[in-house]
């Protein structure tokens, strides 16, 4: 990995709000590309965003660029078979992440990037028309942001590194782990990347994300699926004990059981002095937070799959205007949500929810990784 300490600064990372500015910021990027494209996502579908992407990408192949695309293959298992013709016949290349059936199941390139030269999009969607729209009156509520400099050369390694895991065996996993390092830090308030999976160094994006929550006196955050770890749902707890601190979650979940088990932290949450908020346009799928200046911005979840089990990757980024420009999105999402308030909550709840809140809780928080862990030792 390069040293940055020495290397101009990078203009501040644009943010993209929605799947409709995303994705047209995407195609412009693959339009103009010259050398390299590299495309890493975990859930990739046929339909008018996936086919467009697919044009763009042949489109590139066939001028001469080099492209690379990575799909997982838990997460993208319905694309019909032989999809990506058009783009291979061009010459691109094409890899499945972890096409094992057994072990894709508990391990998930979960991982949002499109690189095309020294320019780079990071963010939480997938290619699929459930994304394309404002997040408020057409598609899931998400965000992305476009960056250059010099993260982009570290994003490039990175997915040198995942596209030479792909096949996900024996082998392949101990080059990627005798390969780990812990990222360089940052000092000059560039973007810094942030990587969790097994052979990653996971441990160092937990601990930069604990630091910035116990640090900020106040915190905003949008949350596809909230299930945190003991030790950063304490952090936040204490975050709003001490000052603001803000959840955006959906009315609704495109996965209902991760839902019921977050369930069970809101009493907890809201005692403390967490506001939830539940936005009632669209499904929430975005994943980031506003620490004080300080953004987090990729594809994590604050859920445990997420920081213990999935490859993922953030953008920690020290920056006061994009922090600006999030929190004035969060108040546009509060005047379109509903706030949970600790009473009604709990005079509302049944037995029956109760229960289906400590059996999903048990399945997500305790069963998944440990089958995880079993799995991963089946390997060494």
């Amino acid at each position: 990995m390069a040293d940055i300490e020495h290397r101009a600064l990078a203009p501040a990372p644009e943010l993209l709000v929605g799947g409709s500015a995303a994705y047209t910021c995407m195609w412009r990027l693959l339009r103009q590309a010259r050398t390299a494209v590299e495309l890493e996502t975990y859930i990739y579908e046929a339909g008018a965003v996936g086919d467009r992407f697919l044009a763009e990408l042949t489109c590139a192949a066939r001028r001469g660029v080099r492209v690379r695309v990575l799909v997982d293959a838990y997460g993208s298992d319905t694309l019909p078979q032989g999809y990506f013709a058009p783009l291979l016949a061009a010459g691109g290349e094409l890899r499945w992440f972890n096409p094992k059936r057994l072990l894709r199941v508990s391990f998930r390139n979960h991982r949002k990037l499109l690189r095309a030269d020294g320019e780079a999009v990071i963010g939480g969607l997938n290619i699929a028309d459930a994304y394309d729209g404002d997040g408020l009156e057409a598609g899931w509520r998400d965000f992305a942001v476009r960056v250059d400099g010099p993260v982009v050369d570290t994003l490039a390694e990175s997915f040198a590194r995942m596209w030479n895991l792909s096949a996900f065996g024996r082998r392949e996993l101990r080059g990627f782990w005798r390969t780990s390092r812990r990222p360089a830090v940052d000092a000059q308030g560039q973007p810094e990347l942030l990587l969790s999976g097994p052979g990653c160094p996971t441990a160092e994006l937990r601990r930069r994300l604990l630091f910035d929550i116990r640090a900020a006196r106040r915190m905003q955050a949008w949350a596809a699926y909230f299930l945190p770890s003991r030790r950063i749902g304490a952090a936040i707890r204490d975050a709003a004990r001490r000052g603001e601190a803000e959840i955006m979650l959906g009315e609704s979940s495109d996965v209902p059981v991760s839902r019921w088990a977050s369930e069970r932290l809101f009493t907890r949450c809201l005692r403390a002095g967490l506001r939830i908020y539940c936005y009632r346009p669209q499904i929430v799928h975005a994943k980031a937070l506003v620490l004080d200046d300080v953004v987090y911005v990729g594809s994590s979840n604050l859920d445990v799959r997420s920081l213990l089990i999935n490859y993922e990757l953030l953008l920690r980024i020290p920056s006061a205007a994009l922090a600006a420009r999030l929190r004035a999105a969060f108040e546009t999402d509060r005047q379109h949500a509903d706030t949970l308030d600790l009473a009604r909550w709990r005079r509302g709840r049944r037995w029956w929810q109760s229960l289906r809140s400590y059996l999903a809780y048990q399945l997500l928080a305790r069963l998944d990784p440990y089958l995880a862990a079993r799995s991963l030792r089946s390997l060494r």
